[in-house]
Parts: C-alpha cells; sequence; structure tokens
C-alpha cells in the first residue's frame, strides 16, 4: 500500500470517527506521517470499542498504552497516547486524550475491549500513578511493593541513589556526585 493509498484510509477513518463521536474529537495532527487524533476523555472506551468492532475501522491492535506528564498544564497535566494498529488495513493511528491532574487522576479502561491493554495499563499506573477504572487487577508491576509516589512523573524526587539489586547486593556502584 503505497502512501497516498494510506492517507486516503486515514482520512477515511478520520471521518467515521468524527461523524460516530462528534465534539468527542476535538483534534488531530500529523507529525512524521503519523495521525494522532486528539479526544475527550469520556469517550475513550466506546471509541476504542467501535475502532475495534466496527468493519469502517477494523483496528484489531492495540500496541501500546504510554504516559506523558505535561507538569505545568495541572488542567491536562497527564496526557494518554493510544497507539492502534489495524492488520487488514495496514494502518497505525494514535488516540490521544488528557487526564486532569488530581490527587488520584483516573480514566476508565479499555481491558474489557483489548485484554492485551491489562499490562499496559498496569504499567502506566505504576509509572505515572494514573488509576483506570474497571481494570480487574490493577497494581504495581515495574517498582517494588510498598514504594511510593510515581517515578515518571516530572515531581518525583531525585534521590541520587544506585539502585540495589540482587546481583549487586553485596558489591553495590560507587555513587557518582
Amino acid at each position: 500500500m503505497g502512501q497516498a493509498e494510506l492517507t486516503k484510509v486515514e482520512e477515511e477513518i478520520l471521518q467515521v470517527l468524527q461523524e460516530q463521536f462528534g465534539e468527542g474529537i476535538t483534534g488531530h495532527s500529523k507529525f512524521a506521517d503519523q495521525l494522532s487524533i486528539y479526544i475527550t476523555d469520556d469517550i475513550l472506551f466506546e471509541l476504542a470499542r467501535f475502532m475495534k468492532e466496527e468493519d469502517q475501522t477494523d483496528f484489531d491492535l492495540l500496541s501500546d498504552i504510554c504516559g506523558v506528564d505535561w507538569i505545568d498544564c495541572p488542567e491536562q497535566r497527564f496526557e494518554l497516547v493510544y497507539n492502534f494498529y489495524s492488520i487488514n488495513k495496514n494502518v497505525r493511528i494514535l488516540i490521544r486524550t488528557t487526564v486532569p491532574d488530581s490527587e488520584t487522576p483516573s480514566i476508565r479502561s479499555i481491558q474489557p475491549v483489548y485484554p492485551g491493554a491489562d499490562w499496559m495499563e498496569r504499567e502506566v499506573y505504576d509509572m505515572l500513578g494514573i488509576e483506570f477504572e474497571g481494570h480487574p487487577d490493577l497494581q504495581r508491576i515495574i517498582t517494588p511493593e510498598g514504594m511510593e509516589g510515581w517515578p515518571h512523573r516530572k515531581d518525583f524526587p531525585l534521590t541520587y541513589e544506585a539502585p540495589q539489586f540482587s546481583h549487586n547486593k553485596d558489591n553495590p556502584p560507587e555513587i557518582i556526585k
């Protein structure tokens, strides 16, 4: 599939999503031949279901979820980027939504629609502290149990201590100051 055809497919998908979700689609952009569609957080679950189940979209794979901390923008501090791929159409689209800063920022889980989102949502929770409502087993999977804070937040305190792992427990690395 050539680039011109891919652009046509992306435009058709964008049009279908705009017709279906109206004002929930707040914008779109293209960077490095990658289409990003910006949405409000309240339509995420239904949009994910529509993207997977409808023939016009047919996004059968959620390949990644990542989070961004825009610390200087508290109304929209956290951004989530969902990377969807359609194997049949050979097209990838990023869906972006924001989560406001609060004591416990949260958004609805799409794990019931895309079971592969399970560990991706857990990783975002573990690193940024964004809770996914309705997730069946939301717990830390990377950082140690009992750890306080969220390492990928820009306000996470830097301690300048070398991490201790089982392989260097008895001979820790020298701390460079």
